[in-house]
């Protein structure tokens, strides 16, 4: 009988181990379109719904705004209402609040479709399209990867972990391959 009992146990414990295999087998595949594996998936959206809180979510997208500018003052430009401003005149614009707004809401959407790789492809291709009619091409787009990172450590403090940074730059380096795409295919 204990024979049977140590077996039984050993069964069960071997059926375990297998599917914690599977699962940490799972967390470390790549999706083949965008490169994160579920493991990085978990990181980004992690972070994101600390950045996209409601109480936080405005003045979080306005410091990502107010990153960009300051790490890269050239792209100011490509605002029409923030041409010949100054930092400081930017961050207290009214119409600042919306634009980050809509940038958030832009990434929430990409976030939530991580997992839907055919939507997320068509979400940043109408963002690219939207943009290259402006002026906005992949070369800004690849700005972000350098902003997102302060803006989060910024954000997040020492909430900000280095795999959330990693899978970050890997959402942000299919971003702008999609942007560079839209751009070839918008110039051919």
């Amino acid at each position: 009988m204990k024979i049977s009992w140590i077996f039984s146990l050993l069964s069960i414990s071997t059926a375990f181990l297998s599917q914690i295999e599977k699962m940490t087998e799972n967390n470390n595949t790549k999706d083949p379109v965008t490169g994160l594996t579920e493991e990085e998936v978990i990181a980004v959206e992690d972070s994101w719904s600390m950045l996209y809180r409601r109480e936080h979510r405005k003045e979080n997208g306005v410091k990502l705004f107010m990153n960009l500018y300051s790490l890269h003052p050239a792209t100011i430009e490509k605002f029409p209402l923030f041409k010949g401003k100054t930092l400081e005149e930017i961050s207290k614009h009214p119409k600042l609040p919306a634009h980050a707004m809509s940038v958030m809401y832009a990434l929430a959407s990409y976030i939530d479709n991580l997992h839907d790789t055919d939507l997320l492809v068509e979400l940043v291709k109408k963002t690219a399209v939207s943009h290259i009619g402006r002026g906005v091409g992949s070369e800004y787009f690849k700005l972000l990867s350098d902003v997102v990172p302060a803006w989060m450590k910024e954000v997040l403090e020492e909430e900000c972990t280095p795999l959330m940074l990693s899978s970050w730059g890997k959402l942000l380096g299919i971003v702008v391959a999609v942007v560079s795409g839209e751009e070839q295919n918008m110039t051919s």
